[in-house]
């Protein structure tokens, strides 16, 4: 009976130990290969010598370990005869170290929830940067973003039920098998739920929830679906090819949380918004979105102005009203606009 053989991760470690440093002191592979691997993403072209010169590892063993790179972890790395480095052949968003099972994917569903009562520790900090670290390694699956780590875990105070993890496991096995689903859906400003058939492509757990990102053939576009809002799940015999050149991180990028906007939808819009107080010390100390930018107007922090390009006002104009008097939008007109309209419906008559 043949023997199992180990993942590529496993391999590394079996068949490239650490060599010595010159100082003497060695280099775990699996932390050699992330130093290649970031050196390579940032453009510089690095070859073997020079790589062996900063990590302090002997040539030979880089090149061992760039083999491994292209030819275990299949990334399109090539040498440049001109440059005379290595460089990738096309963008590489996220590092294939792991292949995580449907269990392991699903044990990180319930780690995520299981976490709520070390809520504000610096364990909690530490355990979600690493669960985070690990989802990632699947991106094509799931993805994990854990921030605002001061707010509420879930949804749902009293916690994660059976439903739940039926739920979260059948829509693994979907996106894995590019099999198409069916449920019930109730939207948000909907009476009754909608029975909706899409493709699915990602599942992942975004600022306070989970969501299925899916393409919705009857609508031709992605579209994003809360989990907690999905009942009566299908998941069909009728398979599917994933959309070519689809990126998680991509979708959601231009919105300011869960929505995505696409088609006539897509604008830029340039938002400016002005901080003071402890909203200030707040906004300055997180990364709320990809293009953010965030201008002192005060030396000591007190007053800061918060940039960002999104493709759409939504969420945005709910974060804005989240602060109270302490933010006041600079622009755009738009983003003026539905404040003001949304202070003034809260009046009392």
């Amino acid at each position: 009976m043949p023997r199992p053989q180990p993942s590529p991760a496993r391999r590394l470690h079996q068949e490239a130990p650490a060599a010595s440093s010159r100082s003497g002191v060695s280099r775990p592979a699996m932390w050699r290969v992330m130093e290649i691997h970031k050196i390579i993403r940032a453009g510089r072209f690095p070859n073997c010598t020079t790589l062996a010169a900063e990590i302090e590892v002997a040539p030979k063993t880089i090149q061992r370990d760039i083999s491994f790179m292209r030819d275990q972890l299949g990334l399109p790395l090539e040498y440049h005869a001109i440059k005379h480095g290595y460089f990738y052949t096309q963008e590489v968003h996220e590092f294939p170290m792991l292949q995580l099972s449907r269990n392991d994917l699903v044990a990180l569903f319930l780690a995520r929830h299981a976490l709520e009562p070390l809520l504000g520790t610096r364990l909690e900090r530490m355990l979600t940067e690493s669960f985070s670290k690990i989802a990632e390694a699947c991106p094509g699956e799931v993805s994990i973003a854990w921030h605002e780590l001061d707010e509420a875990f879930s949804v749902k105070a009293a916690g994660v039920l059976a439903a739940d993890v039926t739920l979260f496991g059948d829509l693994l096995d979907a996106v894995r098998g590019c099999r198409e689903v069916s449920f019930d859906y109730r939207k948000l400003t909907a009476g009754q739920p909608e029975r909706r058939t899409v493709r699915p492509h990602h599942v992942g757990q975004i600022e306070h929830g989970w969501y299925l990102i899916a393409f919705d053939p009857a609508r031709g576009a992605m579209r994003t679906f809360a989990l907690q809002r999905m009942s009566n799940l299908q998941v069909e015999r009728t398979k599917f090819r994933r959309e070519p050149g689809f990126n998680a991180r991509d979708h959601l990028g231009g919105g300011f949380g869960v929505w995505s906007y696409a088609g006539d939808e897509r604008k830029r819009h340039e938002v400016h918004i002005r901080f003071e107080g402890y909203a200030a010390r707040v906004v300055a100390e997180r990364q709320w979105h990809p293009t953010q930018a965030i201008r002192k107007l005060k030396p000591d922090g007190s007053v800061i102005e918060f940039q960002a390009d999104l493709s759409g006002l939504e969420e945005i104009t709910r974060w804005v009203l989240s602060w109270g008097s302490k933010a006041k939008v600079l622009g755009p007109p738009d983003l003026v606009r539905r404040v003001a309209e949304e202070v003034e419906g809260m009046r009392m008559a």
